[in-house]
């Protein structure tokens, strides 16, 4: 059998291979749960692999097999056809099973007659191997020219339209960054040929931001997407993509190869989603950031990875409300949904003269038992709801009251209290069916749905039990209770409802959700004098910290001059912080004269610190004068700290503040909150200029300790010089130390770092200072820094710093290596405690390669508590 022989059969048999894989994948995803994104991710990434593996087993089982084939692929001469050989034409007729011998072989005659026809069926396909090799051979010539185009348009993603990225995105993908344990640096970049953050390579990972995302969506939208993509980095998507898009490329005539691909990519962005909400702890706000960058979405290159990836729906769906693990089939929930629905329900939905919902069985649990449409969606509010509650009434029990009014263009806030009580009656976020296409109405997408929950206590009286609010675009779960739906209402007449309602409203928790739906509508004048009433009145804190939150929706100068009075007057400091917070982001030009005269002279601390951080997004030329005063003499520390970190973000003008800053300020504690901030905020030769000089003349040590620290952050060469400098000759042994902690962070590649570290382990002023520098030297990790740890842990004169080299050395470098120094040190080191921390590493050697050493020293060493020791631990090891 030749190579195109074996290879053609290879691609034949991965045919039922690849489709048989593909089953066994969709079985065990159909028991796995939807909030198990690992797990299902896993098996599918190792399915993909398996189908690429069982062609590849099957082509070499095929070469060994067959001894017709010498190296280069010729037919040996022993083994040729010989003219008594039936050849393919000339092979005997195929014959059926005569009745005797059916009835002699029972069951077993279909499985006979299908062995006698496997010949044939092989004579027939022999020929057309050669064509299937080649047309398998073209296709993946074909794919792979589409492989190379689209990584060469990733890589010039990276050059082409990009320039650095705000300060402000970079500090926030730093900070994700640490939460997310992504240690390899990742460079943040704004593109304008992207139109979704989108990260590229995995050895030198860039993000991407598209520059239309700075405008088309909130600081905080953005924040969560770039956690999605740091997710993708600390995961190594990147080389998983490019693989699984090679995968791709040499199984490309297999729809369930396609199937599994579709898969992977499905849960990898699940991975990456519970990552983000992880990180932003909210699912509902992650969401809504997915469906902000979704009217952003462009094409881009497959080797891409964007937060856009997957079906955007079924993320959403997902992260809000994760799909219950089904115990049987779906088709047969279905079936008995649709049963319970036509017996239960079905009488008093005519008699109610509703119309019952013909929905999937996904849906039956979550989507209205009925809905109930008003005629005339013209007439007046009032009398349309009057109309609801006596219909509402009549069907008894729970029903819902629905209404749309025009969502105003500014809103993004969502609302997540009532998702979180999910032992309400219908609540659960967005888990459900869409509501546009239940209530057939045809307003905009983005037009807001007012939802109310009553209950029928008697004939002609329904008391309100919850309050809902949802687009008609996103899903919605009405736990199979009837909807009179009103149609379109003005923002007057529903804010008037809105009113009324709260009025007879019976709890705190219905008040503030009923403060929610009034600061959703977008006519701020008859908004604003509600919202101010009710944070000015007799009501409770939750109420009046809810309508502080929505007047920060609503630019108007009535809504701050509430704001400014409710974060001086109000006696709950809950409120007074979200007043300052609404503040923050109304964009009224009053609102930064409020935060500047309470960022001064509140007497609250608290309130002065959030008054601070909102002078951040105020672009006042009097923010920088205020901002530098308070972070020189602010009596509380939080308030100077987030002063300074708040010039840090100021760019050039703040930071030369900070620099002043971190020279002079009399408090200690301020001037080490500067110089972190210049490590962060500052350009690199600048930051190395000022952390070099606070730590040679500060007068402060822990200050200057502070700043050899942050140098170790800042990196590169001249930082590494510095450090090396002041751990050599500083002269104060604290700030040393630390410089040693820091060189063991670097990654020199001279030596000189090693080199450095091995005298002070030699030399150091005292053994915890000599053992500090073994430890630095072995979290290198180079063979050049290793070897030093050998030497010190034979040559050192001190037995606790052998002590800490053996331990080092054993948990850092190879096990066969670390089996020889630890040996040699059992038996030649002078100290019993030194020879008894080899003893414990060998033990601890992975595949038991030090036991030996173990053994002989329990029978032969000289100490005979040594040889005790040895004894004690093999016998625990048995």
């Amino acid at each position: 059998m030749t190579v195109t022989q074996a290879l053609g059969w290879a691609l034949l048999h991965s045919l039922w291979q690849c489709a048989l894989a593909a089953a066994a994948l969709a079985a065990l995803l159909a028991v796995l749960p939807a909030r198990a994104a690992r797990i299902r991710y896993a098996l599918a990434a190792a399915t993909l692999a398996l189908t690429l593996a069982l062609p590849m087993a099957t082509l070499l089982r095929l070469q060994r097999a067959s001894p017709e084939t010498t190296g280069d692929g010729a037919v040996v001469a022993g083994f040729a056809p010989t003219p008594t050989s039936p050849t393919p034409a000339a092979a005997p007729e195929l014959n059926p099973l005569s009745p005797q011998a059916a009835r002699r072989y029972g069951p077993a005659a279909p499985t006979i007659t299908l062995l006698r026809l496997a010949p044939r069926i092989r004579a027939g396909l022999e020929p057309l191997l050669p064509w299937i090799v080649v047309l398998w051979l073209t296709g993946v010539v074909t794919l792979s020219l589409r492989l190379a185009s689209g990584w060469l348009a990733a890589r010039r993603l990276r050059a082409l339209g990009t320039r650095p990225a705000p300060q402000a995105c970079i500090a926030a993908l730093h900070r994700l960054a640490a939460r997310l344990r992504v240690s390899r640096p990742v460079r943040l970049l704004q593109s304008t040929l992207v139109q979704v953050p989108a990260v590229l390579g995995w050895v030198r990972p860039v993000i991407l931001l598209p520059a239309s995302a700075l405008t088309g969506l909130t600081p905080l939208q953005l924040e969560v997407l770039l956690a999605h993509e740091l997710a993708h980095v600390r995961r190594y998507d990147y080389l998983v993509n490019l693989i699984q898009s090679v995968i791709e490329t040499l199984l490309f005539y297999h729809p369930a190869v396609w199937w599994i691909s579709a898969r992977v990519r499905d849960e990898r962005e699940h991975c990456c989603d519970d990552l983000a909400v992880a990180v932003c702890g909210d699912a509902h706000f992650y969401a809504s950031a997915l469906l902000g960058m979704e009217r952003l979405r462009v094409t881009t290159p497959t080797l891409v990875l964007t937060a856009a990836g997957g079906s955007l729906m079924a993320r959403v769906r997902r992260l809000v409300a994760p799909p219950p693990v089904e115990i049987f089939p779906r088709w047969t929930a279905g079936v008995l949904a649709a049963s319970l629905v036509l017996a239960a329900g079905g009488s008093r939905l005519l008699r109610a003269g509703a119309t019952p919902l013909g929905l999937p069985s996904d849906g039956a649990s979550t989507a209205p038992a009925s809905v109930l449409r008003y005629p005339d969606p013209a007439q007046p509010l009032a009398h349309r709801w009057d109309w609801a509650l006596e219909r509402g009434a009549r069907m008894g029990g729970g029903f819902w009251i629905g209404y749309r009014v025009q969502q105003a263009a500014t809103k993004e806030h969502h609302r997540e209290r009532h998702d979180e009580r999910s032992d309400e009656p219908g609540a659960g976020g967005f888990r459900g069916v869409p509501l546009a296409p239940v209530i057939a109405d045809n307003g905009d997408e983005d037009d807001l749905a007012l939802l109310f929950r009553f209950r029928a206590r008697s004939p002609g009286q329904a008391t309100l039990e919850s309050v809902r609010v949802t687009s008609l675009v996103l899903p919605v779960d009405l736990g199979r209770t009837p909807l009179v739906w009103l149609g379109p209402a003005d923002d007057a007449a529903s804010l008037a409802q809105l009113q009324a309602l709260f009025a007879g409203a019976h709890s705190a928790d219905l008040r503030e959700d009923l403060v929610t739906d009034v600061g959703l509508h977008g006519s701020s004048r008859a908004v604003v004098p509600l919202l101010d009433g009710w944070l000015r009145g007799d009501v409770s804190s939750g109420v009046r910290a809810q309508a502080a939150e929505w007047l920060g929706h609503h630019p108007d100068a009535a809504a701050v001059r509430g704001l400014a009075h409710a974060a001086r007057h109000d006696p709950a400091s809950r409120v007074r912080e979200q007043a300052v917070k609404a503040l923050r982001i109304n964009p009224f030009p009053a609102a930064t004269d409020s935060l500047l005269a309470l960022a001064r002279t509140h007497h609250d601390p608290d309130v002065r610190r959030e008054a601070v951080e909102g002078l951040d997004h105020k672009s006042d030329p009097r923010v920088l004068p205020v901002t530098i005063a308070i972070a020189r003499s602010d009596r509380d520390e939080d308030v100077q700290r987030e002063a300074i970190e708040g010039l840090g973000e100021m760019k050039e003008p703040g930071l030369r503040a900070v620099i002043d800053i971190a020279r002079t300020h009399a408090d200690p504690d301020a001037r080490s909150h500067a110089v972190e901030t210049i490590a962060e905020a500052a350009p690199h030769d600048v930051a190395l200029a000022v952390l070099e000089g606070v730590a040679r003349r500060d007068p402060d040590r822990h200050v200057q300790r502070r700043a050899v620290q942050e140098l170790g952050k800042v990196g590169g060469p001249r930082a590494v010089a510095l450090v090396i400098a002041f751990a050599r000759h500083h002269p104060v042994a604290e700030v040393r130390r630390e410089a040693v902690k820091q060189l063991g962070e670097f990654n020199a590649s001279d030596g000189t770092t090693t080199a450095l570290l091995e005298q002070t382990a030699l030399e150091g002023s005292d053994v915890d200072f000599q053992r500090e520098a073994v430890e630095a030297l072995a979290s290198q990790g180079s063979p050049q820094a290793l070897e030093a740890v050998a030497r010190l842990a034979h040559v050192h004169s001190s037995a606790d710093v052998r002590r800490e080299a053996i331990e080092r050395y054993a948990k850092v470098a190879a096990p066969e290596s670390a089996r020889l120094l630890l040996t040699d040190r059992l038996a030649n080191d002078r100290s019993p405690a030194v020879q008894s921390e080899a003893l414990r590493r060998l033990m601890a050697l992975p595949g038991g390669i030090g036991i030996p050493a173990v053994t002989e020293a329990a029978r032969a060493h000289p100490n005979p508590e040594l040889r005790a020791e040895a004894r004690e631990r093999l016998e625990e090891n048995r």
